[in-house]
């Protein structure tokens, strides 16, 4: 039989600095893929995981900050807000998404 186990992560003031530095970059990558997205939407046009991430790379050589925060963490924030969008078949500001939020806006009301 499985039983869970609880552990508490006590952070040196080095490690909470870095945890503080990654969180602050990662918000930023969020926003700016929101907004980035948004923007292509504007324009009739989508976006999604695979270019944001080559432009990903592309921005840590011009944004030397970007290269403080690992590359798989930044990738990671991607991808968790393309699976928020697509998991909820809308995004986050009233759009129905492609694919299965299409798919059931037949089934269900108002989506």
């Amino acid at each position: 039989m499985l039983s869970g186990r609880r552990y508490r992560l006590e952070l040196t003031s080095v490690q909470a600095e870095l945890c503080e530095m990654f969180g602050n970059i990662c918000r930023s990558v969020w926003n700016t893929a929101l907004e980035q997205r948004r923007e292509y939407r504007r324009r009739g046009t989508w976006m999604n995981y695979v270019p944001q991430a080559a432009e990903l790379a592309e921005a840590k050589k011009e944004f030397p900050w970007l290269a403080d925060a690992p590359s798989h963490v930044l990738q990671q924030t991607l991808r968790d807000w393309t699976g928020l969008a697509v998991s909820t078949g809308r995004s986050r500001f009233g759009g129905v998404l492609r694919g299965a939020g299409r798919r059931r806006s037949a089934f269900l009301p108002g989506i």
